[in-house]
């Protein structure tokens, strides 16, 4: 493949955590940064050796740049997307990937026209422990599914952005869509989707959510307030699958007829963007490990609950009033 370089277009938290990986990656390297505030770029391009630059435009025309990767708030998601797509360059744009499932056919229908790469960075679908998990479930190791239950649940209420309506705070899309897209990737769009849950301020702070499946359902308790932890439980007729911290796993429990504990220490930001510059490096339009389809389905679900809810965010309601996107 030669070496692939990325424009980060962001350089806050996450930004910096993915560049830590990609530091130990060969092959990768991130050529470019650009930031709205111009000195945390100056300072992110100090640590990772990249060059710092005023503009979008500049960031994503540097030479040696190969792919954009948008770690901004979400917010921006589609707006970031569409801008450089237009000016023919393939994305990775972080998860909650856009603010819904029309904004997402929007986003995905211009990458077809304009025959670029474009995907989420649903980090989890690109490592080997969820994959490990539905080769289990698919080969019948649990016998017939009976229940599955899950929970992430943390104390984020008191970084700022969680709680900001405009940023798309709260606990639904920044952390329920890692439960909900398992759920997906596992056992395809519910029949059902039921969601309760309590809204402080026009964010929502808790919800469980449940995904029926005719013959059984699955329980998906979210909260940044209530720290109960984070575990994916998948019960059978014969067994149980078990995954702690399910969204970055290091390993996976089989219990039934045979028991197995795979694990996997690999980085997960590193496998990602590996695979993500392997697949751009091809030629490839879609990712295999993250699909099109799979991203809007998970966001409709995300768009339901919502409505259960009643949680507009500012930017629909603009959209709203405007007739515009």
């Amino acid at each position: 493949m030669g070496t692939f370089g990325w424009a980060f277009l962001g350089c806050g938290n996450i930004a910096e955590q993915v560049a830590d990986e990609l530091q130990r990656e060969q092959g990768i390297r991130i050529v470019s940064c650009w930031n709205r505030t111009p000195s945390r770029a100056e300072g992110f391009a100090a640590k990772y050796g990249c060059r710092a630059y005023d503009s979008m435009e500049a960031a994503i025309s540097a030479d040696g740049v190969d792919a954009a990767y948008i770690a901004v708030t979400a917010n921006k998601h589609l707006d970031y997307i569409c801008y450089c797509l237009e000016r023919g360059m393939p994305v990775l744009c972080e998860k909650p990937f856009v603010v819904n499932a029309m904004e997402a056919e929007c986003a995905f229908s211009l990458a077809r026209e304009k025959n670029l790469y474009l995907a989420e960075a649903m980090w989890t679908w690109y490592n080997a422990p969820a994959h490990k998990v539905r080769d289990w479930v698919n080969a019948g190791e649990i016998g017939k599914i009976t229940k599955v239950t899950a929970k992430y649940a943390e104390r984020y209420i008191d970084i700022p952005r969680f709680t900001s309506p405009e940023l798309l705070g709260g606990a639904l899309v920044d952390i329920g869509v890692y439960p909900l897209r398992y759920a997906y990737e596992l056992f395809g769009m519910p029949r059902r989707v039921m969601c309760r849950g309590e809204l402080r301020d026009g964010v929502d702070i808790s919800e469980t959510v449940l995904l029926d499946y005719g013959s059984f359902q699955a329980e998906i308790f979210i909260s940044v307030e209530d720290p109960r932890g984070e575990e994916f439980v998948i019960e059978g007729t014969e067994g149980k699958i078990r995954i702690p911290y399910f969204h970055m796993a290091q390993e996976a429990y089989l219990y039934g007829q045979k028991e197995e504990r795979f694990l996997d220490k690999a980085p997960k930001y590193g496998v990602q963007f590996r695979r993500v510059s392997e697949e751009i490096a091809k030629g490839c339009r879609e990712s295999a490990f993250c699909s099109p389809g799979a991203t809007i389905d998970t966001m409709r679900l995300l768009d339901e609950c919502r409505k259960q809810l009643g949680l507009i965010y500012p930017s629909e309601r603009t959209e709203t009033r405007s007739g515009e996107r």
